[in-house]
């Protein structure tokens, strides 16, 4: 039997671990340097586990080397993790925007499940056992762990994780082990992280959600766009919209230009708005501007963005606003810019931008420096969006590389991995 060794228990490496096992040709141990292995999947999806998404796609994802992401990505069709699951017993069912969750809604199931999967393969998981060095001594891999044990194998997977989230264990401890063998690894930045903004006005705004479309801005040009409820807060905005954004930050060529514009009407156009507010300032030409707009948007932002663009004071009779106050209104309505200053740091992040480029890997998940030697999960530059992405690719790759790994060929039938 070919031993192989697992360097990281969560989502690629289980799903390696699980594909090598199932092959009958390899003994499996996975090298987990938190108490259990698995368990960063508890928080995924808000605890439901948002595990694939049925729009897979390579615009979902953000590297720096898309021509292979897409030639990697067109054999991982989302029925490759859902049949994974069905043969584990665990059944799926799709929601709102293509997004496929277990159809209990527990992440907690999805972790009981994978780990008994485990102890049914015969895959010995150690926990605690954080490897230090990876090195490949005649003809074998040598990896050793904090505490000093040694384990030998004839091929190894590194799926040790990113740096988002570092109490879940995913501290970028695995980039020092694949640099040992010559691999490099791009600028690293936290992904799917709120924003960190500059403004005055965000600190009465505080706890706000408002659904609004949102750009990203690099010299005032767009780079990136979303649109659903955001959260506006003293430092910055979060919410899904914000948290795809920051995808797009760490590879902005000027990061010091960057602005986010938020469109409160993105169902209007500019026009549409300055009819409104020329009309509601004529059926209440007295009403002050604290009371004459109310209904339109969530007060204390109408505030905010009045004094933003000077037009107050707010107990100022509606019908005194000129018609170029008005139209500098509905502009900053559609259009209320936020300069970036960053993102909140790793311990918010959901996944890691940057990574192990896809370049330095073959089709079959292998490293093209060191045989014998496979990657796959968030140590590769792949960030996945919100979605289900990531926890897509994480299957996916771990799949391809474990069974890659045991049988020292392809992983691939025809078109996808079932």
């Amino acid at each position: 039997m070919k031993e192989i060794l697992i360097i990281g228990g969560g989502a690629a490496g289980i799903a390696a671990a699980l594909s090598a096992a199932d092959t009958g040709q390899a003994h499996v141990t996975i090298l987990e340097g938190l108490d259990r292995v698995g368990k960063k999947l508890l928080a995924t999806g808000n605890g439901r586990c948002n595990l694939t998404n049925t729009y897979v796609a390579p615009e979902h994802y953000r590297t720096r080397r898309p021509d292979r992401l897409t030639m990697l990505l067109r054999r991982m069709t989302p029925e490759v993790p859902v049949d994974f699951f069905r043969r584990l017993g665990l059944y799926c069912t799709a929601g709102d925007g293509g997004r496929v969750y277990p159809y209990c809604r527990q992440a907690s199931m999805v972790v009981d499940v994978l780990r008994q999967a485990l102890d049914r393969s015969g895959v010995t998981a150690v926990c605690g056992a954080r490897v230090t060095s990876l090195t490949f001594e005649k003809e074998r891999f040598c990896a050793r762990t904090e505490q000093g044990a040694v384990y030998h194998a004839a091929a190894a997977v590194l799926t040790a994780g990113g740096k988002a989230a570092p109490a879940q264990g995913t501290a970028g401890y695995g980039y020092p082990l694949a640099a040992a063998f010559g691999h490099k690894t791009g600028k690293l930045y936290p992904c799917l992280v709120p924003l960190r903004c500059r403004s005055a006005a965000l600190r009465s705004l505080k706890g706000i959600r408002v659904q609004c479309a949102v750009r990203l801005l690099e010299h005032g040009a767009p780079v990136a766009a979303d649109q659903g409820e955001l959260q506006l807060t003293d430092y910055g905005i979060s919410g899904i919209p914000a948290m795809q954004l920051s995808c797009c930050l760490g590879v902005l060529k000027q990061p010091e230009t960057a602005e986010v514009s938020i469109d409160f009407f993105p169902g209007w156009t500019v026009q549409n708005l300055l009819d409104l507010l020329h009309r509601r300032a004529a059926e209440f030409p007295a009403e002050p501007l604290e009371t004459a707009f109310l209904g339109l948007l969530h007060k204390r932002i109408m505030y905010a963005l009045l004094k933003d663009c000077a037009i107050g004071p707010l107990s100022r009779p509606a019908g005194s606003m000129t018609k170029e106050e008005q139209a500098r209104f509905a502009a900053l309505l559609k259009d209320w810019r936020l300069p970036v200053t960053g993102t909140l740091p790793w311990e918010h992040a959901q996944t890691t931008g940057g990574g192990i480029g896809l370049e330095e890997i073959g089709d079959d998940f292998m490293s093209l420096y060191r045989p014998g030697l496979y990657f796959a999960g968030e140590i590769l530059d792949a960030a996945g969006l919100c979605g289900g992405y990531n926890l897509h690719w994480a299957w996916c790759s771990g799949i391809a590389a474990g069974r890659a790994a045991a049988l020292g060929g392809s992983p691939w039938k025809g078109e996808d991995l079932s």
